[in-house]
């Protein structure tokens, strides 16, 4: 699976130029603002305001003229005025956890590692990179075998091998959340589909119109999340969770596959576990809407 949370919108819809909003965070005063208010927001478990004199000492701003002209430029996009004082919006919220799990500022890269996996096209060992907050695995043929974006401060202080395991927890969420017709970037409701071009296995596709955000993948990661699938598992003692998604058959191996139907799209996905089978019937959004168990 592929994941791309930082494509461009051109249907981008926003009550403020995107220039001027971020413009009003060029100043380091005005990010310290923000710190303090997430910082206070923090401290409190109810209380979610502060006063102006509290927050101006809590930045260290001496002259109360120069603090409220900074805290102004917030104001709005960044900094809600209430009555009782001041707190962040959704959006100082956000750019907040954004500054602190380093996402615009911290550049992090990890020497690659094997592997306990091999490619599923020619069999060399599968090799596990992180860099610029994307993890990635792929072999030294360049078969790309998964990818998905991690937060640098996720990846700072842990190995390569935990790195992927988290990268495939967010996919798995990010999958569900697709399924659920939310995108796992922005939230915006996201349209999935099932892709069936002429001499291609079928695919996973879907892409926000509100975030650029894309995910593709082959159609058997939609069984990942599925409960009748994880459960069939956990029914002859395995757990779905403890294999590389790219080392699942019904992920990797095309042949299980069968297009039953073009329009709509229906495709069969052959889950095999000790000797029995559960045939997976997936529509044109990438949902199960049929099982039929058949043993061996």
């Amino acid at each position: 699976m592929t994941f791309n949370g930082n494509s461009t919108s051109t249907n981008e819809k926003s009550s403020t130029d995107p220039a001027d909003a971020f413009g009003a965070l060029s100043d380091p005063l005005r990010i310290d603002i923000l710190r303090a208010l997430g910082d206070y927001h923090h401290e409190t478990e109810f209380k979610t305001t502060i006063g102006f004199a509290d927050l101006r000492r809590r930045v260290g701003v001496e002259d109360p003229g120069r603090f409220r002209y900074h805290l102004t430029q917030l104001r709005g996009n960044f900094v809600e005025k209430l009555d009782d004082g001041y707190r962040l919006t959704f959006a100082g919220a956000k750019i907040i956890a954004a500054i602190l799990m380093g996402t615009y500022t911290h550049s992090i890269t990890k020497d690659a590692v094997e592997l306990d996996s091999d490619c599923f096209v020619c069999d060399n060992p599968a090799i596990a990179t992180y860099e610029n907050g994307n993890c990635v695995v792929s072999c030294a043929n360049d078969h790309p075998l998964f990818s998905w974006q991690v937060p640098p401060t996720a990846a700072a202080d842990a190995m390569l091998p935990e790195i992927v395991d988290l990268a495939e927890l967010l996919a798995r969420q990010g999958m569900e959340r697709t399924l659920n017709g939310h995108c796992p970037e922005c939230y915006h409701t996201i349209e999935s589909e099932v892709a069936t071009e002429q001499a291609e296995p079928p695919v996973f596709r879907a892409q926000c119109e509100t975030c650029g955000a894309r995910l593709i993948s082959p159609v058997g990661y939609c069984l990942l999340v599925d409960p009748r699938v994880v459960a069939f598992y956990q029914r002859h003692g395995y757990n779905l969770h403890d294999y590389y998604i790219w080392d699942l058959p019904f992920v990797q191996n095309e042949d299980l596959y069968t297009l039953v139907e073009e329009k709509p799209t229906r495709v069969e996905i052959d889950v095999s576990v000790a000797g029995e089978t559960l045939t997976a019937t997936v529509n044109e959004t990438g949902h199960v809407i049929d099982y039929r168990l058949v043993g061996e």
